[in-house]
């Protein structure tokens, strides 16, 4: 068995990767928690891990990676059933994934990480309005109904402005995996990381919640098992919606960040963020 590997974060803009690393940083290195992989060292630059964990436990906006400040960070790890391995993520920009989309074109060193990788997460905000059947044919409708009254100037603008980031966000996932799978000779395992779980979490398991509300998504990933491997988790690294104060207060009161995480896999909820990544490295 190899002893390292190479995963792949990938997702649009605000979807959660940065902050799912930041609090995946502030686990490893506080060594507290109980989870199933464990630290043993960080090879680089402290710098950037520091900087954003620190906005997570002040509860701050974790600002997103641009395409000026991507990151590669290398960690040593250990876990039971695992050995000693190094683990290679990339926080890649979401702007990098939005281009694929608008320019059907990737970065060679982008291109380079998706030829490496050994296990994929694709991030995905819980925006249930944006992307949804619902949303769509309402959309459809009024651009239908315009159409029919003869609206020439409305119908003229509609079509002038179309722009990729109109496709419904399932859409554009499907189209991120793609990319992967038109670049990749290897079957991969693939964990689709729901963030800010908090927000949909009374609504179901994970795995209910993306069939439900992204159907689309949901049947390419069971349609390609001959390509890769997936599981559904959701993931709430903040904990909360640091936008509301009084939510904000709340978390910051806790005698333990660490007690903000929380992670679900079907009906299961824990506090270990490094489960999903645990999921993929098992496929190696």
């Amino acid at each position: 068995m190899s002893n390292s590997a190479n995963l792949l974060f990938i997702g649009l803009p605000g979807s959660g990767k940065t902050t799912f690393l930041a609090a995946l940083w502030h686990v490893l290195s506080d060594r507290s928690s109980s989870t199933t992989l464990k630290l043993r060292k960080l090879s680089g630059d402290r710098t950037y891990l520091n900087q954003i964990t620190k906005e997570w436990r002040e509860c701050s906006q974790v600002p997103r990676t641009n395409l000026q400040t991507e990151q590669v960070v290398v960690l040593h790890l250990d876990g039971e059933r695992f050995g000693a391995f190094d683990l290679s993520i990339p926080d890649l920009a979401g702007e990098a994934f939005k281009q694929q989309l608008t320019d059907r074109r990737m970065s060679r060193h982008h291109n380079g990480f998706v030829q490496d990788a050994t296990g994929v997460m694709l991030f995905l905000h819980p925006d249930v309005q944006k992307g949804t059947q619902l949303s769509v044919a309402r959309r459809l409708e009024a651009e239908l109904s315009a159409s029919q009254k003869g609206d020439a100037a409305t119908t003229s603008t509609m079509a002038n402005t179309w722009s990729p980031d109109m496709l419904p966000t399932q859409a554009q996932l499907v189209e991120l995996l793609q990319f992967v799978l038109e670049r990749t000779q290897r079957r991969l395992r693939v964990a689709v990381v729901v963030s800010a779980w908090d927000l949909v979490d009374h609504l179901g398991a994970p795995r209910a919640f993306v069939a439900r509300e992204l159907p689309l998504l949901q049947q390419f990933l069971e349609a390609n098992d001959d390509l890769f491997e997936h599981s559904i988790f959701g993931v709430s690294a903040q904990g909360g919606d640091i936008t509301v104060e009084a939510k904000k207060q709340t978390l910051l009161e806790l005698d333990d960040a660490l007690k903000r995480i929380k992670v679900r896999e079907d009906q299961h909820t824990s506090q270990d963020i490094t489960k999903p990544i645990a999921w993929l490295l098992r496929g190696r």
